[in-house]
């Protein structure tokens, strides 16, 4: 079993002791000091395949970080550990290209889930996050006059097919999900995917629903 190489930055500890218990994961790095982050040792062999910040003890601490971590790591995904559950964390975050946030109260539980499921390319936010931004989206857009599909209509570029599945992602629908709505193979879904992500230079879903909050936030010339 191939184990889910984990750098973890934080200075809350005790962390890493639940993670020696996991078979299928490895604390290859335990820091919370920025420079070490940048120069931590990251050879083929010992890349990270997640990184976990440990924001518990303050927001600011884990958004500090972030844009750094993204410039050295920029295909690793990153989960969030925090006790903030407030909006505008987790609006940064996302702008940040955060792949996961866990808030305190889930417990490890949830960490180790989120660990698993972002090395496996998946998103993890609270359950009220897609709610509250979707309806944030919507106050925004009634204040700039620009909707999430006037949005993604104005980038322009996408055949009919492309379009619907990206409305599709941005619904938070999974590979598995578009496919059978679609009737497309997951393949043919990753392939549309990994189309859609290099036309507007943007890594994951996370980096893509930050690029349409913020089209729409700020409007769009067109």
């Amino acid at each position: 079993m191939k184990s889910i190489k984990l750098l973890i930055y934080g200075g809350q500890g005790g962390i890493e002791e639940f993670i020696e218990k996991e078979e299928d994961i490895k604390a290859i790095g335990v820091t919370g000091n920025e420079m070490d982050v940048l120069d931590f040792n990251h050879t083929s062999s010992v890349m990270p395949d997640v990184i976990l910040i440990d924001a518990r003890s303050s927001g600011k601490y884990g958004q500090e970080v972030m844009p750094i971590l993204k410039v050295k790591y920029p295909s690793t995904p990153f989960i969030i550990f925090t006790a903030h559950s407030e909006g505008h964390y987790l609006i940064e975050a996302i702008c940040h290209g955060a792949a996961g946030y866990v808030l305190q109260d889930g417990g490890m539980k949830q960490v180790l889930s989120a660990i698993r499921q972002c090395a496996n390319g998946q998103i993890v936010y609270p359950a009220s996050f897609k709610t509250n931004l979707m309806k944030k989206l919507q106050q925004d857009a009634e204040r700039s006059t620009v909707t999430l599909d006037k949005a993604i209509e104005k980038l322009g570029g996408f055949s009919k097919r492309e379009y619907e599945l990206l409305i599709l992602l941005t619904q938070g629908e999974t590979n598995q999900q578009i496919s059978k709505k679609l009737f497309l193979s997951v393949g043919t879904v990753k392939n549309y995917i990994s189309r859609i992500y290099r036309k507007l230079n943007v890594n994951n879903r996370p980096e893509l629903m930050a690029l349409l909050y913020s089209l729409q936030k700020n409007g769009i010339k067109g």
